[in-house]
């Protein structure tokens, strides 16, 4: 593999994971704040929620990595390199 094409595999990785951090961390928080707010029977408090985002943030950043990851390993092998 050339130099460019490195490059170009990282750079697309961050930036998919950058574009996919804020709407991932978004659906997980509002399904772990219902969910706590299901088991509680009550609304959830600020410092509640503020709990949840912050124990969010850890699992949001491995699953975009990860999925940014792979996606592009799949489809720069697939298009990019050679066979």
């Amino acid at each position: 593999m050339n130099l460019g094409f490195l490059v170009w595999f990282w750079a697309t990785t961050v930036l998919l994971a950058a574009l996919l951090y804020r709407p991932v961390k978004r659906v997980i928080r509002a399904g772990r704040v219902r969910t706590l707010e299901r088991k509680a029977k009550r609304a959830a408090t600020d410092e509640e929620q503020r709990t949840i985002e912050k124990k969010t943030v850890p699992l949001v950043v491995v699953l975009v990595v990860t999925f940014a990851f792979l996606f592009n390993r799949v489809l720069m092998a697939r298009y990019f390199l050679e066979k």
